[in-house]
């Protein structure tokens, strides 16, 4: 008999199952609408870890592909049934909540131990997960929550994420990215800052080499700090004034799945990670080496583009260890942020007016091409 996870609390009894079942649907819902803004490869990628996730499959443990390639046939199948639906409300105790009320779902939840979470990520794609709640705190004036097991999510995960006045901070995503760097230790010589920040954390190649199950403890260890490296991104950028978010939706929603997406997530994100509250200055408030190296190895897109220096001040400070040195270029690196945000909005304001043709060019004419992304 399948046995059924329910929470009872005095009279209430809340069936966390029939609630994760629902957040799946929705998940699926979303995924079948969206997957095609991912390229061959990131699909792949994100199809894996969610195979891994599902069947309870630890990260590091190799996966039977002819099984994978079964269950992603059959997830295809499912998603030409679900791409033309609506997302479904979630009821609770006889209550329904719309998909996106997190302040009303997590009223119930949150003294239960769960949280849920609901919003857009790239490209605008809707995104849904659950998860155990371990712990939550104030932190700069925010509601930061913890999150370990997930019960529910979709293709797209992220360590952490804003809503509002609340941060979450979600481990299982930051182990399988952790676990996906180890792997890339051992089969490429190029990636040296990811080598170092294994290393500055007590991983060497010869540990790295062992046993997975040998090395478990440690990296559930460098999931913790890390961890605290995405919350501060996520203050950084709920502190920052610099780029009104509102301005930054618009544009984000004017130019979905585009080189100027990308260009206006990665000008925000830089302000949050090289700002006074953000990630970089918690890498250099705890002397953190290991975070350090994550962080470069780690930085893609618009934001490895916007901010080179912090390569080059990464390998100074390795043969200095001296912590000024990327103290200076993290405030290089905030006043490019900040020049590019000003241009993006300058033209985006302009641009109500003369549209969104104008905005794109102006866009790629004077900060794209210098960028040559």
């Amino acid at each position: 008999m399948k046995k059924e996870f329910i929470i009872v609390t005095g009279e209430r009894m809340i069936d966390v199952e029939h609630i994760a079942n629902q957040v799946k649907k929705n998940c699926d819902i979303s995924d079948a609408k969206y997957w095609g803004i991912y390229s061959i490869c990131g699909l792949l990628l994100r199809l894996r870890d969610l195979y891994k996730w599902e069947r309870k499959i630890k990260p590091w443990e190799e996966i039977d592909h002819s099984d994978l390639m079964d269950w992603v046939e059959e997830k295809e199948i499912n998603w030409k049934k679900l791409s033309e639906k609506e997302f479904q409300n979630i009821e609770i105790e006889g209550n329904e909540y719309q998909p996106f009320d997190l302040k009303g779902i997590n009223k119930t939840l949150k003294p239960e131990g769960f949280l849920y979470g609901a919003g857009y990520a790239a490209s605008m794609k809707p995104s849904f997960f659950l998860a155990e709640l371990e712990e939550s705190r104030m932190e700069n004036g925010y509601n930061i929550h913890v999150l370990d097991k997930e019960s529910a999510r979709d293709l797209f995960t992220t360590p952490a994420l804003l809503q509002g006045n609340d941060i979450f901070g979600r481990k299982e995503p930051v182990r399988y990215l952790l676990w996906e760097k180890v792997k890339e230790v051992k089969t490429t010589k190029e990636k040296k800052a990811l080598k170092f920040a294994f290393e500055d954390y007590g991983l060497n190649e010869e540990k790295i080499g062992a046993k997975p199950e040998s090395i478990a403890d440690k990296m559930d260890r460098i999931c913790e700090e890390e961890l605290k490296s995405y919350l501060s991104h996520e203050i950084g950028e709920a502190s920052d004034k610099v780029f009104p978010d509102e301005e930054w939706r618009e544009l984000i929603g004017l130019f979905p799945h585009t080189k100027i997406e990308g260009l206006v997530r990665g000008t925000k994100d830089l302000l949050a990670d090289t700002n006074q509250k953000g990630t970089l200055r918690h890498i250099i408030d705890n002397r953190n080496k290991g975070s350090l190296g994550f962080y470069v190895s780690l930085l893609t897109g618009s934001r490895k583009k916007i901010f080179p220096e912090i390569a080059t001040a990464y390998w100074e400070f390795r043969e200095k260890d001296d912590w000024s040195v990327i103290e200076e270029a993290r405030e290089v690196g905030y006043n490019k942020a900040k020049n590019y945000a000003e241009k993006l909005i300058e033209i985006y304001r302009v641009g109500k007016i003369k549209g969104k043709e104008w905005i794109e060019r102006e866009i790629n004419k004077t900060i794209l091409v210098s960028l040559n992304v």
